[in-house]
């Protein structure tokens, strides 16, 4: 087991969690130890599986959205949702949960997880961040400065983040090193860094 590895599960095993979520983790677990016993996975293949983890209720970047930015952790949905037609069938929902905000950030940078800042933005005080949502977001990560900077906040939703302050285009992200002591969802809130 690599170090990153290990980090995540010490991680992971140091939060607090629901009965829902031990379950599937041990479900899924089981299933992976099963499948690769058997030979349909490699053992690379299914350790990469099991870091991965959703906790967050909301749509994540892809996710189907219904139309309603309100379904997405961004609050932002983009194209058609679901309508009736006038033959009385529904119209399939082509409308997906999007991000905003995300600069020059791509998927592989974190600035919660690397400490490193980022130029993403207008200047040097932004940061890479990762939301609730699975997105990229160029966030203030800077002391002093407006918008405001990243801080632990417990939040599932941009829009908590907005509500808490963190001006109007704020996202809620995942920042695991610096937060998971200070809430259950090692989630902070960051400013829209332009």
């Amino acid at each position: 087991m690599d170090g990153k590895r290990f980090d995540s599960l010490a991680r992971r095993v140091g939060r607090r969690r629901s009965r829902r979520d031990a379950i599937q983790a041990l479900a899924t677990a089981g299933l992976t130890a099963a499948l690769t016993r058997i030979g349909l996975r490699t053992e690379p293949a299914a350790a990469a599986e099991v870091t991965v983890e959703r906790r967050f209720s909301c749509g994540a970047i892809g996710a189907k959205c219904k139309g309603k930015g309100t379904n997405c952790c961004s609050g932002h949905c983009q194209g058609k949702g679901p309508q009736k037609k006038k033959n009385g069938r529904n119209r399939r929902d082509r409308s997906k949960c999007v991000a905003h905000d995300q600069g020059s950030c791509t998927a592989s940078q974190d600035t919660c997880t690397n400490g490193k800042r980022v130029a993403c933005g207008g200047g040097t005080g932004g940061g890479c961040l990762k939301t609730t949502g699975n997105g990229s977001f160029c966030g203030q990560i800077q002391t002093g400065q407006s918008p405001p900077r990243l801080k632990c906040f417990s939040c599932e939703k941009d829009s908590d983040c907005v509500k808490g302050g963190f001006g109007k285009d704020a996202a809620c992200v995942v920042c695991e090193s610096s937060c998971e002591f200070e809430n259950n969802n090692a989630t902070a809130c960051a400013g829209a860094w332009d």
